[in-house]
Order: structure tokens, then sequence, then C-alpha cells
């Protein structure tokens, strides 16, 4: 006889096993050779159990209510559980007189490997010095609160084999604790849990501070820093130094009734007992509550590191230096001297007419990357502030589709000072500082001198009052830079990483419960999603996105934020009509005015106003910049919207990358739109460079030395025939020829790309634009993908890839069922229940009366 029935006097009959709670049943046939694989559930619940039926007193047998199912997961809906066989009766009166072996004896015994305690029956446990009259190895578990389940524990070596019925209970009881609001399978779960004690103990610093502040606060004023101090400086001090969320758990004791000597069930009440009803004592027992701790982390990106910054401000002040010392020198002695165009060498026209230009450029395109950056972190920066930020200013803004110019005021609105002055001094950098530079060289003397007199001695100078305007420009930019280094050096990001792509965010929600916070708003509109968030504060810690719940807005708050200023077109502008039409008129202008002023009267325009034609390049240029981010950003879902996208789309990040590099990343990913649209945005820079030299061409003398070649008169010889003659200005005919047709090709590519792009995305293909964090959690709030994605908010971008990768899943954009069993529209592994068609709703899409068919 097994000796853990020894002492119950029951012999063990002898009947098949049960097997749903073993992979195999070889371990318990009668070969002993022969040894099946068993589950991890089963090494855990299966010995040391009681048997399933004990006779009482009448014969009658008991079957306990419990956990029956062999996954890791609890249920309290099935039934009790049974072991490997059953037992056959054997009076026995009374507990009192099972014979009973000392703690010394059974110490003596062999403990064999097979014998462990099935810890789910400790909270069924009897109280201690309980007696009862009827042997009772357990009570049934308490029945679970409001009808919600125990939260299972996810073990995915239960998923072998189809699914049977009680697989399919327990998926029912995941999806009603999902729809609940409880999420599952480890999403919520902070990394370590410490107690009160364990965490003062691994600070002895703490507790010898608490000590001495009792101590020598016997006949003073209570210290200023009670426990709770402490205990919150232990709590993170302890998650700095582990480099991971852990949760304590704090004990505080409960007030003490003493004119209450008993409690609502008295002493020696049997019935009670067994119903599972504590006793009542005047003990007081300690209550628990729970603080999570987040280490504080303040990863930057290169464009934002202090060096960076420096180099920016002392690259600010070496060209206004430059550009005084450049205008000192021009006063004593003009920059260069000609009286035809063929007496400049081709290097020395290069170094005058284009390096202050690309120089410019440049300039603009490092302060571009800045601002890049500033842009798409801030919403990161508020998070990580002491006491968060409201979802308003932080998971709700959008600073990807608002326009170049009113980037500063937007950010003024909501307080955001670094991306106000980021946006300025980025705007001063790309718009002014070129527009100035071109116009403060000079060509003396004028045009109609110039055309009257051709072989006039001819001077280039610096303007005084251009030149002094540009070297304010770069100390007012030094200045702003200055502001922006101390403000970002005084902030901590909260992030141990790049967040890149839709995996980066759906690894920093994973750790808190924000996911149900969305609950119901995968295809909500943006002002929905903002009306329902504007009054919740979330906080930003230790790469991880959480609510912050014991704050609130305040009415100032509540007034400041009442409207949304996101769009709700689901479509970015750019990519509309609204957007496409106003680019392509801007770019039909420019090139209609750029003939215009060279080869007609009206070139006394940029005679007088030179930088009327770098402004106007520079214009179209920003347009094309607000043109790109959209398809930058829009990019990943309309891959995701064609269904089995690969894993690296989810890591796919176009907006995170800097100046021109897009270009090339899309060509390696044979993305061909985003590579023509970033190469075009490349081109806009040399569209720049082209035009602010076309401001200072005579165009009209161009036209009479090409009626001259026509009509057969004699040209210089020695100069090279015709296109190599000298203009009234600085260029020759072949110069200018070149500026012209690169100038005309850029427009013409310009306007190419953004036809064709306008004709294969203008449609919408997403509920909402993903231009906010909130919007994006929103697309994958009920997504079954987020178990890939627990505990991988330390993961690199590379090692997220790596990850998602070897799990061989593909991923889709559409309507989808989620983890509580609803159908949902956004982002999830395939296979979806279908595709996603704006204005059609999946769930309706039997009731073509509800369809908004004024969308098509």
């Amino acid at each position: 006889m097994d000796h853990r029935y020894s002492q119950t006097g029951y012999t063990p009959p002898a009947q098949q096993p049960d097997l749903r709670h073993q992979v195999s049943n070889l371990s318990d046939n009668g070969y002993q050779g022969i040894r099946g694989r068993e589950s991890l559930v089963s090494l855990q619940s299966r010995y040391g159990s009681p048997p399933p039926g004990i006779p009482e007193e009448g014969g009658a047998q008991m079957n306990p209510d419990g956990s029956s199912w062999s996954t890791p997961f609890r249920r309290p809906s099935a039934r009790g559980y049974a072991p490997l066989g059953g037992y056959s009766a054997a009076p026995s009166s009374s507990s009192s007189q099972r014979p009973l072996k000392s703690f010394r004896a059974r110490a003596q015994e062999t403990i064999h490997e097979d014998e462990s305690i099935d810890m789910s029956l400790l909270r069924a446990a009897a109280p201690p010095a309980e007696t009862s009259t009827t042997p009772k190895l357990y009570d049934p578990p308490l029945a679970p609160e409001a009808g919600i389940p125990d939260e299972p524990v996810f073990d995915m070596t239960s998923f072998s084999g189809p699914m049977s019925v009680q697989d399919q209970e327990f998926m029912r009881s995941l999806q009603q604790r999902e729809a609940s609001g409880h999420l599952t399978g480890g999403i919520g779960q902070a990394g370590t849990v410490l107690s009160q004690g364990e965490l003062l103990a691994r600070t002895p610093g703490s507790i010898k501070r608490s000590f001495s502040s009792r101590f020598g606060s016997i006949h003073r004023k209570p210290s200023l820093a009670p426990k709770a101090q402490i205990l919150r400086n232990a709590g993170q001090d302890e998650a700095n130094r582990r480099g991971e969320v852990i949760e304590v758990i704090v004990e505080e004791p409960s007030d003490v009734d003493l004119s209450s000597m008993a409690g609502p069930a008295g002493f020696g009440n049997d019935n009670h007992s067994h119903s599972g009803m504590p006793r009542a004592t005047t003990i007081p027992v300690s209550k628990t509550k729970t603080e999570l701790f987040y280490p504080q982390p303040n990863w930057r990106p290169v464009f934002m590191q202090w060096y960076y910054l420096l180099f920016l401000i002392m690259l600010s002040v070496v060209l206004g230096g430059c550009q005084e010392i450049l205008y000192q020198a021009s006063l004593r002695k003009p920059l260069m001297k000609f009286k035809d165009a063929t007496e400049i060498s081709p290097l020395d026209y290069f170094i005058l007419r284009f390096i202050p230009t690309i120089i410019a450029v440049t300039y603009g395109v490092l302060w571009q990357n800045t601002d890049f950056e500033v842009r798409r972190l801030e919403a990161f920066y508020q998070l990580s502030k002491e006491g968060g930020a409201l979802a308003a200013e932080s998971i709700n803004v959008d600073y990807e589709t608002v326009y170049n110019i009113m980037r500063p005021f937007r950010a003024l609105q909501r307080r955001h000072y670094v991306v106000a002055i980021s946006s300025i001094a980025s705007l001063l950098a790309i718009s002014l500082v070129p527009t100035l530079t071109a116009a403060a060289i000079v060509l003396r003397p004028d045009r109609q001198v110039r055309l009257t007199n051709p072989t006039v001695e001819k001077t280039v100078v610096i303007d005084m009052t251009l030149s002094r305007l540009l070297t304010s420009l770069f100390v007012v930019i030094a200045v702003l830079g200055l502001v922006l280094l101390y403000q970002i050096s005084s902030r901590k990001s909260g992030l141990m990483g790049d967040v890149k792509g839709i995996a980066g965010l759906a690894a920093m929600a994973t750790v808190s419960h924000i996911m149900m916070d969305f609950k119901d708003m995968d295809t909500a509109s943006p002002k929905d999603i903002h009306h329902k968030l504007k009054d919740r504060r979330y906080v930003l810690l230790n790469s991880s996105l959480a609510p912050d719940e014991s704050s609130t807005a305040t009415l100032q708050e509540q007034d400041r934020f009442r409207e949304s200023h996101l769009p709700d077109n689901p479509h970015p502008m750019m990519m509309r009509k609204e957007g496409y039409i106003p680019l392509m008129l801007g770019i039909v202008m420019f090139t209609a005015f750029i003939p215009v002023v060279l080869f007609t009267p009206a070139s006394i325009i940029t005679d007088k106003a030179p930088w009327l034609v770098t402004a106007f390049a520079v214009c179209v240029k920003l347009s094309w910049g607000s043109f790109d981010s959209s398809l930058r950003m829009m990019e990943p879902y309309y891959i995701l919207s064609k269904r089995h996208a690969p894993a690296r789309t989810l890591t796919l990040d176009y907006t995170a990358m800097p100046f021109a590099v897009v270009a090339f990343r899309a060509l390696f990913n044979r993305h061909w739109i985003v590579f023509l649209v970033g190469w075009g945005t490349v081109m806009t820079e040399g569209l720049t460079i082209f035009a602010t030299s076309l401001a200072t061409i005579d165009g009209q003398a161009f036209l009479r030395l090409a009626s001259a070649s026509e009509q057969g008169d004699s040209l210089d010889s020695d100069k090279g025939g015709f296109i190599h003659e000298g203009l009234s200005g600085q260029e020759t005919v072949m110069s200018f020829l070149i500026t012209l047709g690169c100038t005309f090709f850029i427009l013409l590519y310009m306007s190419i790309v953004a036809t064709v792009v306008f004709v294969r995305r203008r449609h919408p293909f997403l509920p909402r634009q993903p231009n906010t964090i909130a919007s994006v959690l929103a697309f994958m709030h009920q997504s079954k993908m987020l178990y890939d994605f627990v505990g991988t908010a330390k993961l690199s971008n590379k090692g997220m890839l790596r990850k998602l990768e070897s799990l061989g899943k593909t991923y889709g954009l559409g309507w989808f069922d989620g983890r509580d069993g609803q159908t949902h529209c956004g982002v999830d592994e395939e296979e979806l229940t279908g595709n996603y068609k704006h204005g059609i709703n999946f769930a309706d899409g039997n009731k073509p009366w509800l369809t908004e068919w004024q969308l098509f």
C-alpha cells in the first residue's frame, strides 16, 4: 500500500488513470521500465493530492468541487480534481482516531521525488485550532467575486493537440476576464515583487535614518521624512539598482476597536467555520497595498545629446562671426572684380555662387534633425515628469501632421517650450538663413547699368543691412540653442532606448493596465479619444507607459484642454486633395514664375528683391517636407493593410530616421513610393541652391545672344562659341542652362511624384490617423500579439526584430477577434477575420443600410 494512504486505511482500487492532466499515461501503467513525460502542471498538482472520495459517516463519498483542468490556469467553474486512482471506503469515525506520526518520525522517512504539494489548496485550508467531527480533506474554494474568475497563469505547454471542451471553457474564461477589464497572459504585471521588510532589509541606510529620526523626535516635532517617504526612496533606489520594475507590498495596520470583544461569528461556531468565513478577532490585522517603482533611465538620440547641441551653438557663433568678417573684408576690397563672366574660373564661380548657399542649407538640415527628434519624443518627456502629464499634452499630442509654421504656436499653447524653441530655431535655420545668405551677396552695378554697358567693371560685395541681419539671426539661433540645451539637459526622457514603430509602443504598454483605458476605442475618432482621456494622467517609468490614478486634472487644466486640435479625417491632409492641390499649385506657380522674372521686364523684381526667388523655393521645400512626413507616418500601416506583412513591419519607423537616410533605407526595403518622396526631399534642398543662383541671372542678355547666334552674327571664337559666351552677370550661357535645367527637372520630378502618390494613396485605409501614441495604442489594445511583447521593454530595436522574426508570424491591419472574444479593428497577428474598408463596419457587414456610402 502506498505510504500516502497508510494513515487513512484506504486501499486504492485498480482502475484506469485519468488522463486529463497528463500528456502521456505511460507513467501509470504496469510497465515500470517505460516512463512517460508528464506536463508541468501534473508535477505540481497530481502528487500529494487527497483521494477523490473519502467516505463520511454513513458510507457516503465526497466529490469536492475544485479545479480539474490540467493546464496551469485555475478555473473555479470546473469540478473537483481527481487523483490517479480511487480508494475504497474504510471506516473512520473521526479525524482524532487516525494514527498520527510524530514530526521526528516523519523526518526520517524517505521523501520521494514524486511527492509535492498542491499549492492551489492553500486558499481552502482550515483555520488553526479548528475541530470537526466529519473528516474533510479540504473545503471547496470560495466563488469568485462579481462573477470574475481568478486570473490564470499562462503556460504554452498546454496548447498541444486539438482543443477539448475544457479548453474552450478556459478560453471563454480568459475572454470573460478581458471583457471585464482585467488583463491576462502576463500583460500588466511588474517584473519583481518585494515585501516591505525585504525592501528595507536591502537598504540599511534607510532603516538607520528612520530609527535615528524616530529616536531624535521623542521630545521634538515629528520628522519631515516619514516612513512612507523613506519607503519611497528605498523603492526607487532598489528599482534603479535592479534596472527593472519592482512591486513593493506595503503593510498598514488596521484600526482596532477595543469595545468589540467578539466578531460577527461566535467562537466555536463550526457552521461559520466550515462556510469559509473567518473568525473575528481583536488582534490588529495588517492591510496590504502595493506600490510600483520604476527605474529612471535617460536615453537620448544623438541629435539631442549635449555635444551635438553644443556643436550647433558653436557653429551658429562661428557662422555669424564669419559673416561679419566677410562683410568687413568686402568694405576694404570687393570679393571679386571682372568685366566679363568668362574671366571667372569655374572654381571661383562655384565658390561664389554655390558654397554660401550649400553651407546655409546644410546648417538648416542639422537643425532640422534635432527638431525631428524633439517633436517625436516630446510626449515621452512629458510623461516622464514627476507626476506625469495629462493625455492631451502627452499621449494624445500631435506634432507630425501640423504644418511647419503652426508648430511653435501649438507647442506654446500646450506649454511645450522645448518644442516651441526647437521649432523656431529650425524654421529660422531652414527658411531665413538660406534666404538672407543668398540676398546678402550683391553684384554691382545694378542690372540696368549692366544691360546698357555690358563691358563695365562688375564687383561682388556684401550688403551691409542684410549682412547684419544674417549675423543677428545666427546670434539669435545660438541663444535659442543654449536655452534648448539647458532644458533638454534638465529633463529625463524615461526611455531606455529608442521607441520605433508599433512594436516599440506595444512593448511599453504591456507592463501596466494602460490598455484598459482604450476599451471600445479601436474605431473611435480623435475627438472621442480626446474627450475620454482628457482628464486622465499618465506616466512613463522605465520605458513603460502607465496610468496615474493618484491625481486627476484640475479645473484649469480641464478648461485649457477642453477642445481637441486633432484632425478628424482619417487621412493626412497632404495626401488628400486639400493638400495635393495647393502643393501642385505652388509647384506650377513657381515653375511659371522663373521664366517670367528671367525673360520679361518683370526681372526688375529680382533685381530689387533677389531674396524673393529663394523665399519661394523655401516655401515649396517646407510644403514638400510636410508631404514627406505624412507619407513616412502612414507607410507601415499601409503595408499592414495589405495583410500578411512580415514582422519587420512592426519595427519599421521612417519618422525616426534622419534626413536623407529615409530614401536609402526605403530603397533597401523596396518601398518605392517612400524612396521617391524621400529622394524628392533631398532634391528640394538642391532646388533652393539652384533657384538662388537664378535670382541674379540676366535672361534678356541670354535671349539677345541666342538671337544673334541664330542670325549668324559672329561671336568671339576665342571663347568657344555661343555656349561659352558670358552674360551680363556672373554666369556664362552654359552655367545658366545647367542651372535652369536642374531647376525645371526638380520641379517636374516633384510634380510627377506628388501626382503618383495622390493617385495611389488618396483613399483612407485606417479608421483614424496614427499621429498620436493614444491612436496607436487603441489599434492594438485587444490584440493577441501583445502576449509576444510581454517582457520586451528592455530590448533594442534589433533585438525586438529578432524576437518577432523567430516567432514566424505575419501581421495585418483589419478586423480580428480580440482577447475578449469580441470583434475589433486594428493591428494583430494573422489570421484576421477581414480587411478594413473605410465606412464599413465588419460586425454590421450584413446591414448595408448602416454603411456610410458617401465616404466612397
